[in-house]
């Protein structure tokens, strides 16, 4: 049954394993990039391949082994009850199921291909695959070729989809610089014919490993050049679809347009989209959408529903409304300025948008100077310039506009009623079938309230305080059939911004209670203060967020933050507020000052914490960089220096330890004198010395026949002579006096030669 005789050789079965570590990679961005789930199943799969490849199981046992686990994992995945009990009904299922995928094929009908059969091809693949690496391993005992193929995979994945390969190229250097030379040791070991026994003592590991560990942390600390060339996607996607070749709209890294599949983890930008001009830190709202696909968000078709209207007007002005007249507000103005070429033809503004300032209005250089008009959607509040003539977008550069900041009085929003207008309810309860759980939890979170605000703080809260986990990288990806809330509230609990939103408007939704997504963008980073009232801003792509807006009678939208780690800039007020029309400036004071020593920004986690330019200083002037008690990290440039001179210098000595331990001897030989007696010394030195440098004594090999293959090799004729000398003195035929004075000129020829 096992053709291994060497079952538990501790060095296969490391090989196997760092093969099994690079194979892996090419599974881990499946989640991500595809629909794929249950990924758990098809790596343990692969580790039971490598295990019966590596035990060398006959084939007439192993085929049939590869099915039964196949199967199994296909049952585990999709099916439900014991695979032992209904593995006879799952095998016939099967049988039909895989007739008709093969007519798909044959009659080129891809798309059709069942998500069962589509898991048994990937079963198969990752077989095939691990036979392919096995023979690689244990015949060709080669790697280098697919360790390759790995890195451009993993490296292309990396570029074109939003999977994070950093760590994945270390583990594959590492891993991969393991795997090599342990092969060539075997090559070595082949050609030379000799025995792992030969090669005993673990320096050769042990200086492998500290140069591979050594390597891999300076790489790793090492600073980074940014890249010299832009970003391929955006380029190759506007080819693709025709975006921002046109005029139509362009999207970008972290503000997307399309949100029909949300899930899977997402990779940080930091470039600057915009800075703006203001008073106060907000929330910038880009649009809000109503319809929850069980996989992500859609807007209704405005075609349809006539929600556009062209140049429309609130109290003749450019607007949209959010709020209820009687909720007290604050009018603000703003300017926003976009930086880095980012275009945008809808504007992004805090509260609710009263006006836009139509002679302050500045466009890119593709739409200066042409006529425009403003189009207003007023179910997502998403508002934006086209051309007048042809109705094509027209990308801003510079706006400033008037909004209101509400202050939201929490008496009024616990006192609203529940009477929602007909066409609220028609638009904002929408759901798809959900699995009953989601609205038990809902319910059960808040049982025990008996007002809207009320509830709806409940389930902002709930997060937060049961052990849900703030992650941007490792994000699952509902599998088909899996519903987006459902997968996040009772499997993952992990997620960003996306999840936490969607999750709080769908348990709002199951309890009636009028909700809705919104996206855009968080406060952004102080960067500079313009006057006594005004700030600068700059927001980034990692500032791009979504958030919750709850309807309210008598009130309007109001905002909510259930993602953990951040905080709306809206107020919440108890009693009655006043309306004014400027900001007082001890309030200020109070908004901006704080934000300076901002805490760790979860949706952005890899920026310094005391990144900012200015702060206050304690008798309230400004003063520029970091504070004198600011911590910030320095390189280690000297220690690094060190680290790798020693490491060098290490490594190069043990390159050519032979040649230096041959001069080394020859020196010592030298400083002797030639009249004593150390002839047989310094032969046997020799021997050492030239086993030292790879000329060994074959087994069953004569002294003489030694000297005559030496010489050969050496193109000498001293060690035979040596040899001969040498046999005198041992057999007790000659006397060494002398001997040492008239053959040292000989000896030093061979050293020099083995060493050169």
């Amino acid at each position: 049954m096992l053709k291994n005789r060497n079952t538990f050789s501790p060095s296969m079965i490391f090989i196997y394993f760092l093969s099994f570590m690079i194979l892996w990679e090419w599974l881990r961005p499946l989640p991500i990039i595809t629909d794929t789930g249950n990924l758990y199943v098809f790596v343990w799969f692969t580790v039971f391949c490598f295990i019966v490849m590596y035990l060398r199981i006959e084939s007439y046992i192993t085929i049939p082994l590869y099915f039964i686990v196949i199967m199994y994992g296909v049952h585990h995945v999709f099916f439900e009850g014991s695979f032992i009990k209904e593995g006879i009904s799952t095998l016939v299922w099967f049988g039909e199921d895989f007739a008709r995928n093969i007519k798909y094929l044959l009659n080129n009908q891809v798309e059709l291909l069942t998500y069962e059969f589509r898991s048994f091809l990937l079963f198969l693949v990752l077989a095939i695959t691990s036979y392919l690496v096995h023979f690689w391993i244990f015949h060709v005992k080669k790697i280098f070729w697919f360790l390759l193929i790995t890195v451009i995979y993993v490296t292309v994945i990396d570029t074109f989809t939003i999977y994070d390969a950093s760590s994945a190229i270390v583990r594959l250097v590492v891993a991969g610089f393991f795997l090599m030379t342990l092969l060539f040791k075997m090559r070595l070991e082949e050609k030379e014919q000799v025995s792992s026994v030969e090669y005993r003592g673990k320096a050769w590991t042990n200086i492998l490993t500290v140069i591979i560990a050594v390597v891999a942390v300076i790489a790793f600390f090492s600073p980074k050049y940014e890249p010299y060339w832009p970003d391929p996607l955006p380029m190759m996607k506007g080819v693709a679809t025709g975006e921002g070749l046109d005029g139509s709209t362009v999207q970008t890294v972290g503000y997307g347009q399309n949100d029909e599949r949300l899930g899977g983890g997402f990779v940080q930008d930091d470039a600057v989209v915009f800075t703006a001009v203001t008073k106060k830190r907000h929330y910038w709202r880009g649009e809000s959408k109503e319809i929850y696909t069980g996989h992500g968000w859609v807007s209704v078709e405005p075609e349809l529903n006539k929600t556009f209207r062209y140049s429309d007007t609130y109290d003749e002005k450019v607007s949209v409304q959010l709020y209820d007249r009687n909720v007290p507000k604050d009018k603000l103005e703003a300017t926003i300025t976009m930086v880095n070429n980012h275009r945008f033809w809808h504007f992004f503004y805090p509260g609710e948008l009263i006006e836009i300032n139509e002679e302050q209005i500045r466009f890119d250089a593709d739409s200066k100077g042409k006529p425009f008009q403003f189009l207003i959607d007023y179910v997502t509040g998403k508002v934006g310039t086209t051309n007048a003539e042809n109705e094509s977008a027209m990308f801003l550069e510079e706006y400033t506009l008037s909004y209101y900041q509400p202050k939201f009085v929490i008496n009024d929003l616990l006192d609203s009623s529940e009477n929602d207008p007909e066409h609220i309810k028609d638009m904002y309860l929408q759901l798809p079938i959900l699995p009953e759980r989601v609205g038990q939890l809902a319910k059960e979170i808040t049982d025990e309230y008996d007002n809207r605000y009320d509830k709806v703080k409940a389930i902002e809260g709930y997060f937060s305080k049961n052990g849900f986990q703030y992650e941007t990288e490792d994000v699952a990806v509902p599998e088909e059939g899996q519903d987006y809330v459902d997968q996040f509230l009772f499997e993952t609990r992990q997620g960003y911004c996306d999840n936490y939103s969607t999750s709080m408007i769908v348990m709002l939704r199951t309890l009636d209670i009028p909700a809705r997504w919104v996206k855009g963008f968080t406060q952004g980073e102080l960067v500079d203060y313009i006057s006594d009232e005004y700030r600068e801003y700059e927001i980034s792509n990692s500032n791009a967020h979504s958030w919750v807006e709850v309807y309210f009678p008598e009130v309007g939208w109001v905002p909510f933050e259930p993602t953990q780690g951040f905080r709306h800039t809206y107020d919440f007020v108890e009693g009655e507020e006043e309306t004014d029309d400027s900001i007082r400036d001890d309030d200020v004071e109070r908004e901006d000052e704080a934000p300076i020593e901002r805490e760790n920004d979860p949706e952005n986690p890899f920026l310094p914490l005391e990144d900012n330019l200015y702060r206050y200083d304690e008798v309230g002037g400004v003063v520029g960089g970091q504070g004198s008690n600011a911590r910030s990290f320095n390189f280690p440039f000297k220690i690094v220096s060190m680290i790798v001179a020693v490491s060098l210098i290490s490594f190069m000595v043990h390159q050519q330890r032979q040649k230096i331990i041959s001069l080394l001897f020859l020196y010592v030989f030298k400083l002797k004198s030639s009249k004593e007696n150390i002839y047989m010394k310094a032969y046997e030195r020799l021997l050492w010395l030239l086993a030292l440098n790879g000329y060994n004594r074959l087994d069953g090999e004569t002294l003489r026949e030694y000297a005559r293959r030496i010489d050969q090799q050496l193109s000498s004729t001293e060690m035979q002579q040596l040899t001969l000398y040498y046999e005198k003195l041992y057999y007790g035929k000659g006397k060494e006096e002398h001997l040492w004075e008239k053959h040292r000129g000989a000896w030093e020829v061979l050293v020099k030669k083995m060493s050169s």
